[in-house]
């Protein structure tokens, strides 16, 4: 456990005056949601913390043809959600399933969302299902360099969730804020599957995969797939949801998957190797695109 050498404690009551305090270069300051970051990984030097919990960002809302997901809603509050949780018939129900994976009930009842976003590893199940649903995370806090004089639409910035994973230290030490993850509203011909392999049935993943897309008359469309466990954080299979798009499913899997798997690269340790890690992404992507397709033509 790390031991926090606080000075500072921040309840602000509205976002503007939250990104203020999180743009200071001193102290390091750090959000506070759910604390479990805080309990067990945070860096010493974090002296400054901002607690969130006043700003209204612990709500599930459909707005349109999006799903807006407040930056602290729990994990449990996914797991127990009507739209995203285990009972949901939306394709959007992996949410639920892998927030209910990340851990055990007392930690699901305190971590967040968009924290389990910043704190990403290799293999998270909740941020490769997001992946595969298209998410986007929306931020306060940003400024548009490209602008000498800034207006008020430049404190938002919707970043694709790939990205941000990419990018998300520089993100971050802008002192941004998340304030919510958006994805769009599935079709109701969108289905959806995850697949993982661990050591026992109840540990962490070593390499999971989701996939999520429509199938009609065995063509696929609006494809996304993602692994973990096979970068440093999960990844979108760009060139598989290309290779598939539009395209029968039995007629282009196998050749697509074997196109895409001969593009990674991924590091070893001691709980696989990199070979290890590789195949389990091929057999696990396989499983779930096949299982969408083999539940989109139903029963025989």
């Amino acid at each position: 456990m790390v031991m926090l050498n606080l000075k500072e404690y921040h309840r602000p009551q509205g976002l503007t005056e939250a990104v203020e305090l999180l743009k200071r270069k001193e102290p390091r300051t750090v959000v506070l949601a759910g604390g479990t970051w805080l309990v067990g990984e945070a860096p010493r030097d974090v002296e400054a913390v901002v607690d969130i919990a006043h700003l209204g960002l612990n709500r599930i809302v459909v707005e349109g043809n999006l799903l807006r997901i407040g930056a602290a809603v729990t994990h449990q509050a996914l797991v127990e959600s009507e739209l995203l949780g285990l009972n949901a018939r939306s394709a959007l129900r992996i949410i639920g399933e892998t927030a209910q994976a990340m851990s055990g009930l007392n930690i699901r009842n305190r971590a967040t969302i968009a924290g389990a976003i910043v704190t990403a590893d290799a293999a998270s199940p909740l941020v490769t299902a997001l992946l595969a649903c298209d998410a986007e995370v929306v931020v306060a806090g940003a400024r548009d360099r490209s602008k000498d004089a800034q207006e008020p639409d430049d404190f938002w910035k919707v970043i694709p969730l790939a990205g941000f994973l990419a990018y998300r230290r520089q993100v971050l030490a802008e002192g941004v804020l998340i304030t919510e993850v958006r994805m769009p509203i599935p079709t109701p011909d969108t289905r959806s599957a995850y697949r993982r392999v661990a050591r026992t049935p109840k540990d962490y993943p070593i390499v999971c995969a989701a996939a999520s897309f429509a199938m009609k008359d065995g063509i696929a469309g609006n494809v996304r797939i993602a692994v973990g466990g096979v970068a440093p954080t999960p990844i979108r299979l760009s060139r598989l949801e290309f290779g598939l798009e539009k395209k029968h499913v039995s007629d282009w899997l196998e050749s697509e998957l074997d196109a895409q798997m001969q593009m990674l690269n991924p590091p070893g340790d001691w709980l696989g190797s990199a070979a290890y890690r590789k195949e389990m992404a091929h057999v696990l992507v396989r499983r779930a695109v096949l299982s969408i397709a083999d539940d989109a033509r139903g029963p025989t």
